[in-house]
């Protein structure tokens, strides 16, 4: 054998030695996940949640304390109500509901969106410019709330429904909110009655309550950004986690085809 020959052996086994020990050092590289030091940071999970919630239960509560006659005359205008539902019982809560599109979350995207409609829409009738009441009399306005506030019944009753599956809290936030607008109904066909009316403020102020409590309990999470978390008793149900193992690579056979 030639010293030529010989010496392309040699460099060929050289290189094939580097090659392999190249392959094993990628192996303990894919091995061990890389460092937070040395990977970027992840961006904080968009959580439009709690604004959504917050927005509905504080338009809720002051129109509640409204209806019920709490620190107001019942008979009171709702006027001051009417800038609060417009900004941020609807707008605000409109952006939430949009942003839990973005996010993936239809139940809470119908949710948002459709309330801060309904908040949009209630505090329009009563902006004169748009003159949408001025033209009917107080008979025909009450049951054209009737039948608005019916609507609203309807489909909070079908939104309990749907979050049976959810968590406790919400359901106990949906149920109190169908209470609130039967009540409204109710009121309304009664021609303004005022017995049914505190009552429908008092179940507002309470499911006003229990929106506040789920808001913060989506908000703080415990060794996060608080030092306690609230339950909310969640009724989602689990799905099995399967472990599939993968083969080994001693395992795997090549076959032609």
């Amino acid at each position: 054998m030639s010293h030529q020959q010989q010496y392309y052996e040699t460099v060929e086994t050289s290189t094939r030695t580097t090659y392999d020990r190249f392959l094993e050092f990628e192996r303990l590289l894919k091995m061990y996940p890389p460092t937070s030091s040395s990977s970027p940071r992840a961006a904080p999970r968009l959580n439009p949640t709690p604004l959504g919630l917050c927005a509905f239960a504080l338009t809720t509560f002051v129109l509640s304390m409204y209806n019920a006659g709490i620190g107001i005359p019942v008979t009171a205008s709702h006027g001051v109500v009417m800038g609060l539902a417009l900004f941020y019982g609807g707008l605000i809560q409109l952006i939430a509901g949009l942003l839990e599109f973005r996010i993936g979350n239809n139940f809470g995207a119908l949710a948002f969106c459709s309330y801060g409609g309904f908040w949009l829409g209630l505090s329009s009738l009563n902006i004169y410019l748009f003159n949408f009441l001025n033209s009917i009399d107080i008979v025909t306005m009450n049951k054209a709330f009737g039948v608005f506030f019916l609507a609203w019944t309807i489909f909070t009753a079908a939104m309990l429904v749907s979050s049976l599956r959810t968590n406790v809290a919400l359901i106990a936030l949906f149920f109190c909110l169908t209470l609130t607008f039967i009540l409204l109904t109710a009121c309304k066909f009664q021609q303004n009655d005022y017995n049914l009316q505190r009552a429908a403020g008092v179940f507002g102020i309470i499911t006003a309550v229990i929106a506040w409590y789920a808001a913060f309990a989506s908000l703080l999470k415990k060794g996060e950004n608080s030092y306690f978390s609230l339950p909310v008793y969640d009724l989602t149900p689990q799905i099995p986690m399967v472990n599939i193992e993968r083969p080994t690579s001693g395992n795997i056979r090549s076959q032609k085809i």
